[in-house]
């Protein structure tokens, strides 16, 4: 049974914009080589999800006040968990990804370690870069959305893909920044309870979503500017419940606005990829069941 609830408090759903990210840049690079979705595709994504748990495992140890305060799900906090069973898992993260990075490609491996590392940086002391507006937004930004796409490409002669594919981690990049604003916004009160300064504590929620929203036009002119229509119509509709939410002071407006990117993007890759699409079907009911039976909620849900 602990092992189940490992499994569930690596935040499985929570990787969904990892591989989501993954997948839409994979086809878009791969459409005109002929090339379809194979083990080595499948091996990355499953380098950046141990990147992606190794972070949750250890977010949850430094942020256990403020999930508290936040109402957020408990593992710690009802004894499912250990500290320092967190930080073996994290441990058995590093050393499964490096190994399964370092078979898939050299790029792969400094990906995957260069995640890893400002997973640590980002939740544990003294560096603690997500109680920090700028480091918090940045290394989200990075993390998730500037390294992922940068998966997808060949080891070799990496500075000429690079150069004809950048704007795609840039695109990302925005995104998710754009993303990680508005979810920093639901948690502003237990955030500052605990002396947190994230971008929404040391902003107003006006000037938040004006950023935010800034951002998402930003990856929408972008996508534009590389004629790549259907992340102009990602962006666009992304953008406008945060727009609404300038006029409207709704929490369920600014957790759709949170929410609605990824959906979409979720959606987009499992167009390019129906298994995939299958799998997170599969993945959505296997957490209703286990969250449902052990915290006794609905997770997860759109309101």
């Amino acid at each position: 049974m602990k092992l189940i609830d490992y499994f569930f408090a690596a935040r499985p759903l929570l990787h969904l914009p990892v591989w989501s990210v993954y997948l839409v840049s994979l086809y878009h690079y791969h459409q005109n080589l002929g090339e379809s979705f194979n083990l080595w595709h499948l091996g990355t994504m499953f380098c950046l999800s141990l990147m992606a748990a190794g972070a949750f495992y250890v977010n949850q140890i430094y942020d256990y006040e403020s999930d508290l305060l936040n109402d957020k799900l408990g593992f710690l906090q009802r004894d499912l968990t250990s500290p320092r069973g967190f930080i073996t898992a994290y441990l058995i993260c590093a050393v499964l990804g490096a190994a399964f990075a370092a078979v898939v490609s050299r790029l792969m491996l400094l990906i995957f370690l260069e995640g890893f590392v400002v997973a640590w940086l980002y939740s544990a002391p003294p560096f603690r870069l997500k109680d920090r507006p700028m480091s918090g937004l940045l290394a989200n930004a990075w993390c998730f959305g500037f390294l992922i796409p940068l998966a997808v490409l060949p080891p070799i002669g990496l500075y000429h893909y690079f150069r004809y594919y950048w704007v795609w981690p840039c695109y990302f990049f925005l995104t998710v920044a754009s993303v990680h604003i508005m979810t920093t916004l639901p948690d502003r009160a237990g955030d500052a309870a605990t002396d947190k300064r994230t971008v929404a504590v040391v902003l107003s929620p006006v000037t938040a979503k004006s950023i935010a929203l800034i951002l998402m036009l930003a990856s929408a002119a972008l996508a534009w500017w590389n004629e790549q229509a259907v992340l102009v119509y990602l962006s666009v509709f992304s953008s406008l419940p945060i727009l609404v939410s300038l006029g409207l002071n709704s929490q369920r407006l600014g957790l759709l606005a949170a929410k609605l990117p990824l959906l979409l993007l979720t959606l987009l890759a499992g167009y390019y990829y129906p298994g995939y699409l299958l799998f997170v079907v599969a993945l959505v009911v296997g957490c209703r069941i286990y969250f449902h039976k052990t915290f006794g909620i609905v997770y997860p849900k759109l309101d």
